[in-house]
């Protein structure tokens, strides 16, 4: 339901997306992009406190995530999930303007949206640099 939520919004199909988000977080309450995809759409659709709610619960989701895999299990995968911090300083900067207040909001969400996309992308990329890895120990 999630991937569905989320390719509603990115299509622009907001009053959808937002009935399959709210599907997928009643499913998976830990979901932490479809909580900030939902909070994106909510937005979208012109309650801005709202939809901030839930996109600040997702980007914190997405941050606290992250630092639990790269701090739990930092000698084995966790060293290739977000390995310079991009991820999770983009979710520091996006939390810190939530809570100054004064959103521009056309640039929150463009920001948001990278953020998630990023976030997405994140275990196909980490496990493609933990195959490569693997690749050149077995080469030594």
């Amino acid at each position: 339901m999630s991937f569905l939520g989320r390719a509603q919004y990115v299509n622009g199909q907001l009053a959808p997306a937002r009935d399959t988000l709210q599907k997928a977080l009643a499913a998976h309450k830990s979901d932490h992009l479809a909580r900030l995809y939902l909070g994106l759409t909510v937005a979208r659709q012109g309650d801005q406190q709202s939809g901030l709610r839930d996109i600040q619960a997702g980007t914190k989701g997405i941050g606290d995530f992250l630092n639990y895999i790269t701090n739990s299990f930092s000698s084995m995968f966790g060293q290739y999930w977000d390995p310079n911090g991009d991820i999770r300083k983009a979710a520091s900067n996006n939390l810190a303007l939530m809570a100054r207040g004064d959103i521009d909001w056309p640039t929150f969400f463009s920001s948001s949206e990278a953020l998630a996309l990023h976030f997405e992308q994140e275990p196909d990329r980490a496990r493609r640099q933990e195959e490569q890895q693997i690749e050149m120990d077995r080469r030594r």
